[in-house]
């Protein structure tokens, strides 16, 4: 066989290798983010009615939706708006203990959902990016309200938080179980289904997928911006955490003088509830994974219990700033 040909062959097979992952990696990022999330009928959400809160609906440019919490009784009222960033979900609906929480403690709170979850519109959530996005916005809605603004956000919407205070100077920011980048999240996320080196193989593909999807924003490192920034940030990390372990956390990652960082022990991907709540969050995934559909007797509130240490850190390090 003339080297020509046999070029030609080893050429034509790893285009059709390339192919081939390229396809497995978008269909890996569809299943993740190709669709909506919207509320789960088997779970019990609590509202502003339920925690005493005031809530006013906002709505942003390109059908993102929110609402502007408060606590109308509250004694102490403090100069400034936090906004809150939820992470992947039905969106800042699965946070309103944690919101209401902040809201007592003097701050109003914003929370935007994303496009494709929940209150706001969009046939799907496109990507990692589009929280940050949603973010930026955010950010730009608070800052009619006051000029200190505070971004808190968790998991997906902590790496919101990171990158958005790159592009929009804020106050103060606190970012818990924040991954670093989408190639690498899209790692750590794959690798607890398949196995782990194909996810190892597949990850510069999705960062193909974002770079085509968003520019080159689309694989924002958190963990970089964080540290560029400068803006005073508060990195929180659950110590058992598999969803975002220490390979793809910003937490592992993140140095700089404007940089604290606070490891929970014995806590995984929610730090801020205690670790009987954890628990039992677990079992309610565990339950519902298994097809059981009646959750009536469940205790939410005891599984949405905060922890009154890592919350308090978290106030007390906004209140500095």
């Amino acid at each position: 066989m003339q080297p020509s040909i046999i070029a030609i062959i080893v050429v034509a097979a790893a285009l059709f290798v390339f192919a081939l992952l390229m396809v497995f990696a978008l269909v890996c990022d569809r299943m993740a983010f190709g669709r909506r999330y919207e509320l789960n009928k088997n779970l019990k959400y609590f509202t502003a009615e339920d925690l005493g809160l005031s809530a006013q609906p906002v709505s942003l440019s390109g059908g993102l939706n929110g609402v502007l919490y408060s606590c109308g009784e509250c004694a102490e009222k403090k100069d400034g708006v936090i906004v809150f960033c939820h992470g992947m979900g039905p969106g800042h609906i699965a946070y309103t203990t944690e919101i209401a929480y902040f809201c007592k403690a003097g701050y109003k709170v914003f929370a935007a959902d994303s496009r494709g979850c929940n209150l706001s519109e969009g046939a799907d959530i496109k990507g990692m990016y589009s929280g940050v996005k949603t973010a930026v916005e955010a950010v730009d809605f608070a800052r009619s309200i006051s000029e200190n603004i505070y971004l808190i956000g968790h998991s997906w919407g902590a790496y919101s938080a990171l990158c958005a205070s790159y592009e929009r100077k804020v106050s103060a920011v606190v970012a818990i179980s924040a991954p670093d980048t989408p190639a690498k999240t899209g790692r750590c996320a794959a690798g607890r289904f398949i196995s782990k080196p194909v996810a190892l193989i597949l990850q510069p593909f999705w960062w193909l997928v974002n770079i085509f999807r968003y520019g080159a924003k689309g694989n924002a490192d958190a963990a970089r911006r964080a540290e560029k920034n400068g803006t005073p940030t508060l990195i929180i990390h659950g110590d058992k955490d598999k969803v975002v372990n220490a390979s793809c956390g910003v937490y592992y990652r993140a140095e700089g003088m404007n940089i604290s960082k606070l490891l929970v022990s014995g806590r995984a991907h929610n730090p801020y509830n205690t670790a009987e709540a954890e628990a039992r969050l677990k079992e309610l995934s565990a339950s519902i994974a298994g097809g059981c559909t009646d959750c009536s007797d469940f205790d939410f509130k005891a599984a949405t219990e905060e922890d009154e240490e890592v919350m308090r850190a978290i106030t007390d390090f906004i209140d500095k700033y």
